[in-house]
């Protein structure tokens, strides 16, 4: 069964950069007082850079057992390519790096049913990541989606590379699309990265009033994936707005120019992974209300 996992903010900030004072958990607070011989009050002033790395880990190892996965076995892409490139986490690769999240330079992550409990995904604060499991292959591949990936088809791209490289059919494939920023998103500029204005045609809208072109990501996306042969009953995507919603991190909610709330600087994880269940079924996974 493959099952796909959002963490939302419950286990803290999903990378080792966004860990900040401002969003660590009550359990790193915890750990930092034990661990330094601190007080509370004593964090406020507490220089947090030598111990990133290790509350990391422990939002990983949270996220995992919640979600009944090793923490270490989690792997993400750099995405330096920029072309489509692919990459399979394989379980010789699992063996080789056996604490997770390394330098994959590929622009697209993969993994089978072969390679069970090994998850792949993305730290990601407003940008979707778009997910498609071929269920009759048992092969499954994503991709974080930001606007200028989007603009470069890679949504398009994932698909293609299930067709062409493992010989998926378009009507075998499951597509799911992560929490994102709703259409609140906006610059004060013309975005430099929408260069293709037949993707972004109705998705990027100016507002005369405020002077701010306003970017609607979602239905970008949707496009790509139905242009790749996608069956539309085959699509679901999580409607949530990553700006808006209390359960997620968000850059713009972050900044300035979106309303500077420090609570929401931070990265939540969305990916997928194979659990050891021989099953053609896809299962979406949330944190439950605490």
């Amino acid at each position: 069964m493959v099952k796909i996992i959002e963490s939302q903010n419950r286990f803290g900030t999903m990378n080792e950069r966004s860990v900040r004072l401002s969003n660590i958990t009550e359990e790193d607070k915890e750990l930092l007082c034990f661990m330094h011989h601190m007080e509370l009050k004593d964090l406020k002033t507490y220089d947090l850079t030598k111990d990133k790395k290790l509350i990391f880990r422990v939002h990983r190892k949270n996220l995992g057992q919640y979600f009944g996965f090793d923490g270490n076995h989690m792997f993400m892409a750099d995405q330096k390519k920029h072309d489509g490139s692919f990459f399979e986490v394989t379980s010789n690769y699992v063996k080789a790096h056996p604490y997770g999240w390394t330098d994959i330079p590929e622009d697209i992550l993969i993994v089978t049913s072969e390679t069970p409990n090994v998850v792949i995904g993305h730290p990601v604060a407003d940008c979707p990541v778009v997910m498609m499991c071929d269920k009759k292959q048992k092969v499954s591949a994503i991709g974080h989606c930001s606007g200028e990936f989007i603009d470069q088809q890679l949504p398009y791209m994932i698909a293609e590379v299930l067709q062409k490289e493992y010989g998926s059919n378009a009507k075998d494939i499951f597509a799911y699309v992560s929490a994102s920023a709703g259409p609140n998103w906006f610059y004060d500029s013309y975005p430099k990265w929408a260069k293709d204005s037949s993707i972004w045609k109705n998705c990027i809208t100016y507002d005369h009033e405020n002077k701010q072109f306003h970017i609607n990501i979602k239905p970008a996306v949707l496009m790509q994936i139905i242009h790749s042969g996608v069956l539309p009953k085959n699509i679901q995507f999580n409607m949530d707005d990553t700006i808006t919603h209390p359960a997620y991190y968000s850059n713009h909610a972050s900044s300035k120019k979106g309303g500077n709330q420090p609570e929401k600087n931070g990265r939540h994880f969305a990916g997928l992974y194979y659990d050891e269940e021989d099953s053609a079924k896809v299962k979406i996974l949330k944190p439950r209300k605490r």
